[in-house]
């Protein structure tokens, strides 16, 4: 038998408090023994990670705090989890942006200022991308082999064209 259905030994289920009963047996054999200071803890701590948005954030937010102060009204948790979600959103733009533009407004109010604020500025970023080029190899560079001409029988015709009219000069003088 498994420590789950160990609980169930000796337990009454038709009571009106079976439910409750049988959740709070759970909670003292699987939960955190300081189950609310934990709770209380991790909201003090939490901080909006880098792939959080700020719905999840805010959600997150909610739901500690719920289990930390389970008894506090709407009204008492709303000035709560406005100065924890300031505080914690990642971006700095946001943290500033609550704090000078909507120090009257609520919990709720103030979030969905945040996301609109986010979208906007998220519109206006521009967006670094990367591109991926082919394995290929770098194209060939071809060089144009330029012919090689043979000068020696042009040299060798304009020696011997220059030796004539030197010669037909040497006898022309002569003469």
């Amino acid at each position: 038998m498994g420590p789950a259905a160990e609980i169930l030994r000796g337990f009454d289920d038709s009571s009106e408090k079976a439910l409750d009963d049988f959740w709070g047996r759970l909670r003292h054999r699987f939960g955190i023994v300081d189950e609310y200071q934990q709770a209380m803890r991790d909201f003090e701590c939490r901080r909006q990670s880098d792939s959080e948005s700020l719905a999840e954030f805010e959600q997150v937010l909610r739901t500690l705090h719920r289990e930390a102060w389970p008894d506090q009204t709407d009204e008492q948790r709303d000035p709560v989890l406005k100065r924890r979600f300031e505080e914690g959103v990642a971006a700095a733009e946001l943290r500033q942006y609550p704090r000078l533009h909507h120090r009257d407004l609520g919990f709720r109010q103030t979030t969905e200022k945040a996301r609109i604020f986010a979208a906007t500025m998220d519109e206006t970023k521009t967006k670094k991308s990367v591109r991926f080029t082919s394995e290929t190899s770098a194209p060939e560079i071809h060089h144009m082999a330029v012919p090689t001409i043979d000068f020696i029988p042009v040299l060798y015709a304009a020696s011997t064209t220059s030796k004539r009219k030197s010669l037909a000069k040497l006898m022309v003088s002569n003469s």
